[in-house]
């Protein structure tokens, strides 16, 4: 298994980079991701298009930057620029802008896939999916879909996602909060 953060969108409903807003428990979004996740112990490729990310996490040991090149067509993009052709590998995805997240959920999303580790295993905060946080397999029929779906230039992930075999995982809604505007801001001080 490999993780991939994706943290390359312009973060236009924001405002500003949501990855280098200040994080309550120190750091900015990024480094507390990926703070969180160094703990399980695989691989963490944080995929973006902005140097600055590269900066701010130096020289962390077992984390790499990957700098996205245009173009920039969204999150399902950026999933086919990491996801493994060949079978074999998962690959654990999540955005940079779902700052209350923790090793331990991250740690039942990948108990769940396990269970059942040729469907991907996506993030279900009670009321809905939450399609970029999941542990997706490598190989057919993940990575043939993707690639069919943009080369029809198709970019909604849900949409590739209703094509491949997955299960809703249940999570804690409280650490899947979404933040994409300024506004979102609040609930996460609460």
């Amino acid at each position: 298994m490999r993780v991939c953060l994706l943290s390359g969108g312009s973060s236009r409903r924001m405002g500003r980079d949501k990855a280098l807003l200040p994080h309550p428990s120190g750091g900015v979004w990024l480094t507390a991701l990926v703070d969180q996740l160094l703990p399980l112990g695989y691989p963490v490729q944080v995929l973006s298009r902005h140097r600055e990310h590269a900066e701010v996490l130096g020289l962390r040991p077992g984390c790499s930057v990957l700098l996205e090149p245009p173009p920039w067509n969204g999150p399902l993009q950026a999933l086919a620029r990491v996801l493994p052709l060949p079978p074999g590998e998962a690959l654990l995805v999540l955005p940079v802008d779902m700052p209350r997240l923790r090793t331990a959920v991250f740690l039942q999303l990948i108990a769940a896939w396990n269970r059942a580790p040729e469907q991907a295993a996506v993030a279900h905060d009670g009321m809905r999916l939450q399609p970029l946080l999941a542990v997706i397999p490598s190989g057919s029929p993940f990575r043939p879909c993707l690639d069919q779906q943009l080369q029809r230039g198709e970019l909604r992930w849900m949409d590739w996602l209703m094509r491949v075999p997955h299960q809703s995982v249940q999570l804690p809604a409280e650490a899947l909060l979404n933040a994409n505007c300024s506004a979102d801001l609040s609930a996460l001080e609460g």
